[in-house]
Parts: C-alpha cells; sequence; structure tokens
C-alpha cells in the first residue's frame, strides 16, 4: 500500500528512492535553497538595507516562530505521543471495521519482499530481527503474535527488546514495533516498509493507542497480528469488513475473534515469497533462461 510516505488505516509503505535520485535532490535542494533565501530576505526579513535591519527582523522572525511552535505544542494535538489521558474509553467492533473505510490506498495489494541480504538463499527463508520498542502493556500481544507468525517454515524471526520509543523511529534492516498515541488518526495500526529498488529494508509497525489503549485484547492481538504481517511484505486477504471472516489477520473484520491468526492463506503466501529455489543458464545465444521452483516441505 504505497504512497509517498503512505499511511494507510491497516498498512502502509514508504518509498524511499534515494538511491535513484539523489543527484536530482541536491539539485533541487540548491535550487529550493536559493529562492528561500530570497523570499526570506524580502519578506520574513522586510527587505532590509543593513546588518542591523537584518538582524532586527531575524530577531522578530524568531520570536514569531517560538510563538507558533508553543502554539502547535499545546496539548490535544497529539504532540505528546506518550500521553493516554485523551484517549477513547473503549473499541467497539463496529467501530473497528469503519477504520478501515479511512485506508487511502484501499485495493493497492502490491507485494513487497525483504532485500536479498535477508533472505537464506538456501531456502532457509527470511531471516528477520523484530525490535521491541513497546511498552510493558503491549508484551502479551507481541509475544503471542511473534510466536502465531513463527509457525511459518519461510520465516525465522529474532526478536529483541529496545527501549520504549514513543517516536517509532525507523531502524535499517529491521522491523520495528512499537506503540503510541497517534491521536484521531482514522487508524488503529499501520505498518510503515522503507523501499530501496522495490524491495524492503526496514519496517515500523504501530499500535494506536488512541484506538486500542482501553481496547479488548481481541481488537489488540489481530491489529498486532495484522500490522507484523504486513512487515514481512503480505498483502490483504479481503477488503470487506461486512462478509464472512475468513480466519485470518489479514481479512478486514467487524468481529475479531475469529481471525486472531495468520490462516492458511498467509502461510501459503510466505512460502511463495521466502521459500523458492531460483536457477539461471545462459544459452548459446546469450539469453539468460531463469527457472522458479516452490519449495514443499
Amino acid at each position: 500500500m504505497s504512497n509517498t510516505y503512505g499511511k494507510s488505516g491497516y498498512g502502509g509503505v514508504v518509498v524511499d528512492n534515494r538511491k535513484r535520485n539523489g543527484a536530482v535532490g541536491g539539485i533541487l535542494t540548491l535550487a529550493v535553497a536559493g529562492v528561500s533565501g530570497y523570499l526570506i530576505w524580502k519578506y520574513a526579513l522586510g527587505s532590509p538595507a543593513s546588518l542591523t535591519d537584518a538582524q532586527d527582523g531575524l530577531t522578530n522572525l524568531t520570536d514569531k516562530a517560538g510563538e507558533k511552535w508553543e502554539e502547535w505544542d499545546m496539548p490535544g494535538d497529539w504532540s505528546d505521543l506518550s500521553n493516554f489521558t485523551d484517549v477513547l474509553e473503549g473499541l467497539t467492533d463496529e467501530l473497528f471495521a469503519e477504520l478501515y473505510g479511512g485506508d487511502p490506498m484501499l485495493g493497492d495489494n502490491t507485494t513487497y519482499l525483504w532485500d536479498n541480504d535477508f533472505i537464506d538463499s538456501d531456502n532457509g527463508g527470511l531471516h528477520l530481527t523484530l525490535q521491541n520498542a513497546l511498552d510493558d502493556t503491549w508484551q502479551t500481544e507481541f509475544g503471542t503474535a511473534v510466536a502465531d507468525w513463527q509457525e511459518s517454515e519461510a520465516l525465522q524471526l529474532t526478536t529483541e527488546r529496545v527501549a520504549v520509543d514513543y517516536n517509532c523511529g525507523r531502524v535499517d534492516g529491521v522491523m520495528v514495533v512499537c506503540n503510541a498515541n497517534f491521536g484521531e488518526t482514522g487508524w488503529v495500526g499501520i505498518n510503515e516498509n522503507s523501499i530501496v529498488n522495490n524491495v524492503i529494508v526496514s519496517s515500523v509497525a504501530k499500535m494506536n493507542e488512541y484506538y486500542l489503549r482501553n481496547a479488548d485484547f481481541d481488537h489488540r492481538r489481530l491489529t498486532m497480528c495484522h500490522e507484523i504481517g504486513h512487515g514481512f511484505g503480505l498483502p490483504h486477504t479481503d477488503e470487506n469488513p461486512h462478509n464472512a471472516n475468513l480466519g485470518n489477520c489479514l481479512d478486514y473484520t467487524d468481529n475479531p475473534s475469529t481471525n486472531l491468526l495468520p490462516g492458511d492463506v498467509n502461510m501459503a503466501k510466505l512460502r511463495e515469497m521466502y521459500l523458492t529455489r531460483r536457477l539461471r543458464r545462459v544459452e548459446e545465444d546469450g539469453t539468460v533462461v531463469e527457472t522458479t521452483q516452490l519449495i514443499r516441505r
């Protein structure tokens, strides 16, 4: 589920084109800096005629910026991600289902794989570390979800407990799992995969405490399972929350109780993604032929 910095209701992708766009970005940065400098000189500083005038104008500009920052930093604008006093008192199944409709990338189920550095070339599957940056209230849900996903023969998962990070910072080469009060965003959980050259290089799974702090265990467990699943590159299996449950946590639902676990369809998709044997040969005319075999275990 992707846009430049996609935040979707139950999944999202950060598309990172650093390698491809570095030179263009440098040129654009210089151009923007030049234009911005002129605009600041003319409009923000009042076209100062001397250094003293410029200094006075800069002081006024700094004061105004400080006042604006304080305005943005007032309680209630979700600037304090660790403040759990202003959250929903509970989460109903009806509201849980409605939140799927806020997904801006609904219908885009592009599948991404992790970089080959994390995939065992001898059909050992995806080897991935999950950094547990969650607070104490989420340890049961996290441990349960990891154990459920570890049932896949295509996944070799390692967990690492790190300091609680309500800012949910990205870390290269791992999936970070975190919780914070992101406010009334319209999504209860989100996964942000960083994509470079069409492969995943890092992932962040976020639990939104505005909706989930006082939610029941099923809502929290399904959300954790769902977002971690997206972190492996998996798509949704169904996006209609009001039809019959398919029995897996990547299925939209208004009744989480029977969708709490990864399902057979998810496990089959993981095998397809990470348990394959690719053989290449070069024909006499120079043509490269690649044969891909799905490994059945």
